[in-house]
C-alpha cells in the first residue's frame, strides 16, 4: 500500500467512525454532524475565497455569523422549509449554468454572500425538516448515496476510464466512472428501500439517480472554483483527502434537488 494511500484509509476511519456515529444514533447527533459540516464549510469556503487577505478574519466574521443565525433559524422552524428549498434550487441551477455554458466561475468572483447560498442554505433546508418523521431517512439515504455514487465513480474509472468527463476542470474523472457510479447507485437504492422504507422502489431509484447526478455535478462545481483559485484542497484538516469542502460539496450540492422531489413532486 502506497503512503498516499494509507494516509488516506487512516483519515478515513478516524473521521468516518465518528462521523457514522453521529449519524446513526438519533436525531440530536444527526443534527450536530449536519450543524458541525455547515459551519465547517462555511469558514473552508471563505478561506478560499479570502486567502490572500491580509486580515482574513474580518471577512470570514460576516459569513460564520450570518451562517449560524441560518443554523438558528432552521432549527428553530421560524422560516417555511420551503424557502430554503427554493433559494438552494436557485443558487445550484445558476452554478450548473455557468459550468456547462457560461464559464464566468461565479463562485471565485463572489463575495461572502455566495458562502450563505452556496453552503449554508443546502444544509438548513434539510435542518429545516428536523422535527419531520422522515428526517432521518432523508439524511441516511443522501450521506450513504453519495458515498456510494463516489466509491463507484472512483472504481470504475480506475479500472476501465478512458474518455475525460471535463478534462479542463478535473482531469481525473471519466465518463465510464460517471455512468458506472449512476448504475450502481440505482442498483444499491433497492437496498435503501429495504432497509429504510418510507419511498417506494420506484421512488428510491429516482433519489439514487438525483443523488448521483447532482452530487457529481456539485463535485465538478467546485473543482471548478479551485481551479480558478488556484487551489488543489479546500483544506488540510483531513491527510489525504483535503477538506471538509471536498469531501461533501456533492452531498450539500443535490439536497435542494432531493428534497424539491421528495417534498414538491412525491409529497
Amino acid at each position: 500500500m502506497s503512503e498516499a494511500l494509507r494516509q488516506r484509509v487512516i483519515t478515513a476511519i478516524t473521521i468516518g467512525i465518528p462521523i457514522l456515529f453521529l449519524v446513526f444514533f438519533n436525531d440530536i447527533t444527526r443534527t450536530i454532524f449536519l450543524s458541525l459540516i455547515l459551519l465547517l464549510c462555511a469558514y473552508e469556503f471563505n478561506s478560499l475565497q479570502y486567502k490572500d487577505a491580509d486580515n482574513k478574519f474580518v471577512f470570514l466574521l460576516p459569513s460564520i455569523l450570518i451562517s449560524s443565525v441560518l443554523l438558528y433559524v432552521g432549527l428553530r422552524g421560524l422560516i417555511d422549509p420551503d424557502y430554503y428549498i427554493w433559494i438552494g434550487l436557485g443558487m445550484n441551477v445558476l452554478l450548473l449554468l455557468d459550468l456547462l455554458f457560461l464559464r464566468k466561475n461565479f463562485l471565485s468572483k463572489s463575495s461572502w454572500i455566495t458562502s450563505v447560498l452556496y453552503t449554508t442554505i443546502p444544509l438548513v433546508s434539510l435542518l429545516a425538516h428536523y422535527k419531520m418523521g422522515y428526517y432521518s431517512t432523508l439524511l441516511i439515504g443522501i450521506l450513504l448515496m453519495i458515498w456510494v455514487s463516489d466509491i463507484g465513480a472512483y472504481t470504475v474509472g480506475k479500472n476501465i476510464g478512458k474518455k475525460k468527463l471535463m478534462p479542463s476542470v478535473s482531469p481525473g474523472k471519466s465518463w465510464e466512472g460517471f455512468i458506472g457510479a449512476g448504475v450502481i447507485s440505482v442498483l444499491v437504492s433497492l437496498v435503501f428501500y429495504r432497509l429504510l422504507g418510507h419511498y417506494t422502489m420506484t421512488q428510491w431509484m429516482i433519489i439514487a439517480a438525483i443523488i448521483w447526478l447532482f452530487g457529481s455535478l456539485g463535485d465538478l462545481v467546485e473543482s471548478q472554483m479551485k481551479r480558478h483559485i488556484g487551489v488543489k484542497d479546500s483544506g488540510t484538516i483531513l491527510p489525504g483527502h483535503g477538506g471538509f469542502l471536498d469531501r461533501f460539496d456533492g452531498f450539500y450540492f443535490c439536497i435542494p434537488f432531493v428534497l424539491f422531489y421528495t417534498e414538491f413532486i412525491v409529497s
